[in-house]
């Protein structure tokens, strides 16, 4: 436990702290199901790009503390997630800012931000990305970086030029974010119920992050939602529980675990974090179609 005037403030991790975010565009999950190999997992992706045309749409979520870990200082935490994303026609841009204040049961709170934006190629084949974290107003943590795969569309090298300049290849099975996204609502489709494989969104300059996803509920079109009566959250849905571990992990535990209920048109509701030292709700409080934000 902190004591009293330590130098460190207990909080979720960096990559953990852009998971969410992430997640929105690209479920960080895994692409067909264990065992399959990696050109099945490319061919499941395509095949999903066609058949679930995702809503270009901006949404806030509020975040509130929900549980915490015996012994932990946190007493509070209060935050927004403000989210866009929207087709580009030849990929997906998205974007995110979320702010949030942590309270302990001793000092003064501390405030902070973090952002993400990132751009996919509908082909695959490129990848942007740009992570900010912010700590009581002083930048903590600036991630830039693309990605461009190899010929067959399978691994590929990433070119970081912050927080330094360097590179780092990616092995074959790794795929990008959107395409985790369409095949895991593929897969989810078809009553598949537990995903796992490595993928790589850019808010880890350390690498791949491996992801287990179990489908816990099949939500038919017309259930209740967070914003009742709203056209994009009207369709069919899965409620979901993911975990992320480290790529070089050898325990059993993950570092962070997510819940929630995804809509095939790719919004995101009744969603919880867990992060170890805490449990954050994040609830839906606006949602709106971009009307141009498609092709």
């Amino acid at each position: 436990m902190m004591t009293p005037g330590a130098s460190v403030t207990p909080r979720p991790t960096a990559p953990a702290r852009h998971r969410l975010a992430a997640l929105l565009s690209s479920l960080l999950a895994a692409l067909i199901g264990l065992g399959t190999t990696g050109g099945a997992k490319l061919a499941a992706a395509e095949d999903a790009t066609r058949g679930f045309p995702l809503a270009p749409h901006e949404a806030r979520y509020e975040l509130r503390l929900m549980s915490r870990a015996p012994g932990s200082t946190i007493v509070d935490a209060r935050g927004d997630m403000h989210y866009r994303f929207v087709d580009t026609c030849d990929g997906w841009t998205m974007e995110s800012r979320t702010t949030l204040d942590l309270y302990y049961s001793y000092g003064a709170p501390v405030h902070t931000e973090w952002s993400l934006v990132s751009w996919e190629s509908k082909e695959g084949d490129q990848y942007r990305f740009r992570v900010r974290s912010e700590n009581n107003g002083t930048v903590d943590q600036i991630i830039d970086g693309r990605v461009r795969t190899n010929d067959d569309g399978r691994g590929g090298v990433v070119t970081f030029s912050k927080p330094d300049d360097s590179t780092l290849e990616l092995a074959p099975d790794v795929l990008l974010p959107m395409r985790h996204t369409l095949a895991i609502l593929q897969a989810a489709h078809d009553g598949q119920r537990i995903f796992t494989a490595p993928m790589f969104d850019g808010s880890d300059p350390e690498g791949p992050t491996l992801a287990t996803a179990v489908l816990t509920q099949a939500v038919p079109a017309g259930e209740i939602s967070e914003l009742p009566d709203h056209p994009l959250l009207k369709g069919p849905s899965w409620r979901l529980v993911l975990s992320f571990f480290a790529p070089d992990s050898a325990g059993s535990l993950p570092e962070y675990e997510l819940q929630l209920r995804y809509h095939a048109n790719g919004v995101a509701e009744e969603v919880i974090q867990d992060f170890g030292i805490m449990g954050l709700r994040a609830s839906l409080k606006d949602l709106k179609a971009i009307e141009d934000g498609g092709c």
